[in-house]
């Protein structure tokens, strides 16, 4: 019977194993599983063929005193970016701000857009870089479009 026992708890253990639940980013303790071709860099970041995507979290304190602009203005001067515009967005539904700029790439021109503001609480600021300029919602793929977007 031990031996019924080991096996069956082998067998169980060798099914579990080979079995991987999908890649998944976390934001704000919801889970939002990756789409397929899209890369987990780490805990907050995504990278995908059509964007790429950082989910930030700020303190409250840094997002009252400026931090979003504050690194905005670093990253314009990093990657030699070029009209900068704020406007208004969401971030899961909530209204929030954000920064947009343009930079060269060797492939061309990219385009950044920094959102921030609070969501479910937390104060949060998302990175996403895209290959073209995100003006309306159509612009924003679908997977980066679950976490900002431009109309409700």
């Amino acid at each position: 019977m031990k031996v019924l026992y080991t096996l069956l708890l082998l067998f169980t253990s060798v099914v579990a194993f080979g079995q991987t639940s999908p890649a998944s980013v976390n934001f704000c303790g919801q889970d939002y599983p990756l789409p397929e071709g899209a890369t987990l860099v780490s805990s907050y970041e995504v990278k995908a063929d059509k964007f790429d995507l950082m989910l930030m979290y700020l303190n409250p304190a840094d997002l009252r005193n400026g931090a979003p602009a504050d690194y905005t203005k670093q990253r314009m001067k990093k990657l030699k970016g070029k009209d900068l515009q704020e406007m208004a967005c969401f971030i899961q539904g909530t209204p929030a701000k954000a920064f947009k700029f343009s930079h060269p790439t060797e492939t061309g021109t990219s385009y950044e857009l920094l959102a921030y503001g609070i969501t479910k609480g937390q104060p949060v600021m998302i990175q996403l870089t895209l290959d073209v300029d995100p003006y309306n919602n159509v612009e924003i793929p679908e997977f980066p479009r679950q976490f900002v977007h431009f109309d409700k």
